[in-house]
């Protein structure tokens, strides 16, 4: 009798399980057990050429500065691609001028709202890179910022000697100070800052200290992505266009497989196509290049567009947002505002050259 029982209840049992069975195919336990986690990719934001203290020079020494009659305080030679025409025209009010500081305002608040590191990519305070323009013009604005920026300088931080505000106001955030490039590791990406002030055409015979570093930098990382920034652009549509002082730098980083290189200097939001360190289009090996001349000051139309130069935009503040996977990116133009993104796409990182 305990027999029948037993064998009663071993029989629901095994009905219940093949009824569990029948709803739940094997086919779905394995698809739950083997889907795999999504990715979180790290996320980053970018943009130069950002405050002005209104009135911080006097107009007359700017424009004796424009016309060769004032030596430029730090002793360096001047800008290839100088607007001195439009300068002028500025100070003497035969222009006018958009106002920086509230614009840097707009373009900070977008960040505020954003979680991610920050790229500053040079001219963080006009005009000459003063005191005066980090503490109370770049603070107010992008100062709530700071503890996740990571800044190279530019032209404009060099008009006062030495860049001596710049390095104080960062201390050890900026590098070395006197340098100001550096290099650290984000997820499995290996970002590089570089401080485009300190090459010159007179370097692309021979190999600047900063090079050096950079040769010593690529030959140590071991990670598959390299994403470059600095200020002055190698290819440039807008109005100060291109500089030739980072081109052997450039030509260093697209042998070792730089896949994003990031610049400021012209006012403007430009992405151009893969392409190599001369120019040339390689969607094999290339490096995609962004101009990102959009945190606040005026911003400046097309002079003459590049080859390889896919979008171009000068009509909108913004900051460049990258989200860095382990083996690819995607970006968004962000305009200030809430608007919706200007330009948007995807890239893969590219395949070390070296062997």
């Amino acid at each position: 009798m305990m027999r029948t029982k037993v064998s009663s209840w071993l029989l629901g049992v095994l009905v219940m399980i093949g009824m569990f069975s029948i709803s739940y195919p094997a086919h779905a336990q394995r698809t739950t057990a083997s889907a795999p986690i999504p990715e979180i990719p790290e996320t980053i934001f970018a943009a130069g050429d950002i405050a002005k203290c209104d009135g911080e020079d006097p107009a007359w020494e700017e424009l004796l500065e424009l016309v060769g009659l004032l030596p430029e305080s730090a002793g360096e030679e001047r800008e290839e691609e100088e607007p001195a025409l439009q300068e002028i025209l500025e100070i003497l009010g035969l222009r006018e001028e958009t106002d920086h500081y509230s614009n840097a305002e707009e373009t900070a608040r977008l960040l505020l709202g954003l979680k991610g590191r920050i790229l500053a990519l040079g001219d963080l305070g006009y005009s000459k890179g003063s005191s005066r323009s980090f503490n109370e013009c770049y603070d107010r604005t992008w100062g709530p910022l700071k503890d996740r920026t990571y800044p190279v300088p530019g032209n404009h931080e060099y008009k006062t000697k030495d860049a001596v505000p710049y390095f104080a106001y960062w201390g050890r955030q900026a590098g070395e100070a006197g340098k100001g490039y550096y290099s650290f590791d984000l997820g499995g990406w290996h970002i590089i800052a570089l401080n485009s002030k300190l090459e010159k055409k007179r370097y692309r015979d021979t190999i600047s200290a900063q090079h050096a570093w950079l040769q010593q930098d690529l030959a140590t990382t071991n990670t598959r992505c390299i994403l470059a920034y600095w200020h002055h652009p190698v290819f440039s549509s807008g109005q100060k266009g291109g500089s030739q002082r980072m081109k052997n730098i450039l030509q260093t980083l697209y042998a070792n497989g730089v896949s994003v290189v990031l610049k400021g200097h012209d006012h403007d939001y430009e992405r151009f196509a893969l392409q190599n360190a001369e120019g040339g289009l390689d969607p094999a090996h290339g490096f995609r290049a962004f101009v990102v001349g959009t945190g606040g000051a005026p911003l400046q139309p097309l002079e003459t567009r590049e080859e390889n130069s896919e979008v171009f935009l000068a009509n909108a503040f913004g900051v460049l947002k990258l989200e860095l996977y382990s083996n690819r990116y995607a970006w968004e133009f962000l305009p200030v505002g809430g608007n919706p993104p200007l330009d948007t796409g995807t890239g893969s990182c590219v395949l070390p050259k070296k062997g």
